[in-house]
C-alpha cells in the first residue's frame, strides 16, 4: 500500500509518495511563496504529486489515498481550515474536498501539529508508545495528543494547544493577542526577545558581536555553551516549556513526550531544564517512567503523519469492505 502526503506550510509546501512502511518513495519540496488564493496552492501541490508519483513507481491509480497536513487550525470533521496565520485566504476553505476532487483519491486532513504528533506515533520517536504529547517548538508552539493510538482533537478540534497555555504573569504579548502565553516567551521569536532585551541592557555578551535585527534562536542556543546570557536566556524558555508540559503531563499521563521544532535542535542546552521542571512541578507518579526526548523525523514530521493519516483511514476502508463481505 502506498499514499500520497501533501504539507501545506507557511514557508514550504511538501508532497510524498510513502509507502506503509514509511518509506518515502519520493518527493518534492518548494518554498510556499505567495500564492493567489487557496485553490491555487492546492493546484500547485498536486502539480508537484504529480512529478513526484511519476519518479516513484507508483501509479497513481495504486495509491490508497492522500493525506494533508496543514499549517494553521482545522475542523477535523468537515475537513475545513478555519485559518492560517501565514498565508492569507484560508478562512473556511474545503480543503478535503478541494483535494479529493482533484485528485480522485480519499483525502484525510489535519493540522500540522497533529500530524507530526501521529507521524512520531507512527514512524519516529514515539513508535509503539499508545499515549504521547507531541510538541512543536519552533517560530510558534503547537502540540499533539495521541491517547491509544489515536489523535485526541477534542469537541472543536482545538485540543493540543499548548503554545497557548497561560505561563508567565505580565508576560509579552502573544500572537494570538493574549499576554504571557507559552509562545511568546519560548518560542524562537521569544528566546531571540529576551536576549535582545538583556543586550539592551547592557549585559556584556558574545552575542553583541551579531547585529540585533539578525540574531536567531539559533544563535542563542549555540551560544549557551560558553555564554551567560545565552544560557540563562535557553533555561528560562526551556523552564517555562518544562511548567507547561509538566501540567500537561498532570493531566494526561503519556508514556512519552516528544520535542519538535527547529528551536528542539539545541539539545542539552534546552531539555536539561525541560526535565528538570517537569520533574519539579509533576505528580511524581506521572513521571516515573516518562521520557522527554526530541522527535527524529525532523522536517518530515508533519509530511509523515500525513501519510500516517491517509494509511490509517486506507485501513479502516478495507476493514469496512471486508466486514461487508463477510456478511
Amino acid at each position: 500500500m502506498a499514499v500520497l502526503a501533501l504539507d501545506i506550510g507557511g514557508t514550504k509546501l511538501a508532497v510524498g509518495v510513502v509507502s506503509d512502511a514509511g518509506d518515502v518513495v519520493a518527493d518534492a519540496i518548494e518554498a510556499t511563496g505567495k500564492a493567489p488564493s487557496a485553490d491555487a496552492v492546492v493546484e500547485r501541490l498536486l502539480r508537484m504529486a504529480r512529478d513526484a508519483v511519476s519518479r516513484s513507481g507508483v501509479a497513481w491509480q495504486e495509491l490508497s489515498g492522500v493525506g494533508v497536513s496543514f499549517g494553521g487550525p482545522v475542523d477535523f470533521p468537515s475537513g475545513t481550515t478555519v485559518t492560517c496565520h501565514h498565508l492569507p485566504g484560508w478562512e473556511q476553505f474545503p480543503l478535503r474536498e478541494a483535494v479529493a476532487e482533484r485528485s480522485g483519491l480519499p483525502t484525510t486532513m489535519d493540522n500540522d501539529a497533529n500530524a507530526a504528533a501521529l507521524g512520531e506515533a507512527t514512524f519516529g520517536a514515539a513508535r509503539g508508545c499508545p499515549h504521547v504529547l507531541y510538541l512543536t517548538v519552533s517560530t510558534g508552539i503547537g502540540g499533539g495528543v495521541i491517547v491509544g493510538g489515536r489523535v485526541h482533537r477534542g469537541a472543536t478540534s482545538m485540543a493540543g494547544e499548548i503554545g497557548h497555555t497561560f505561563i508567565a504573569p505580565d508576560g509579552p504579548v502573544c500572537t494570538c493577542g493574549r499576554r504571557g502565553c507559552l509562545e511568546a516567551v519560548a518560542a524562537g521569536p521569544g528566546i531571540v526577545a529576551a536576549a535582545r532585551r538583556a543586550l539592551d541592557a547592557g549585559e556584556q555578551s558574545a552575542l553583541s558581536a551579531i547585529p540585533r535585527a539578525a540574531l536567531t534562536a539559533k544563535d542563542v542556543a549555540e551560544a549557551a555553551a560558553s555564554d551567560a546570557l545565552a544560557a540563562r536566556v535557553m533555561s528560562r524558555a526551556g523552564e517555562y516549556l518544562g511548567i507547561a508540559i509538566a501540567g500537561a503531563v498532570n493531566l494526561l499521563n503519556p508514556n512519552i513526550v516528544v520535542i519538535g521544532g527547529g528551536v528542539s535542535g539545541a539539545g542539552d542546552v534546552l531539555f536539561r531544564p525541560v526535565r528538570e521542571a517537569v520533574a519539579r512541578y509533576a505528580v511524581p507518579e506521572s513521571v516515573r517512567d516518562l521520557r522527554i526526548v526530541p522527535g527524529s523525523l525532523g522536517q518530515r514530521g508533519a509530511l509523515m503523519g500525513a501519510a500516517a493519516l491517509a494509511l490509517m483511514e486506507g485501513r479502516r476502508h478495507s476493514g469496512r469492505r471486508r466486514s461487508r463481505r463477510r456478511r
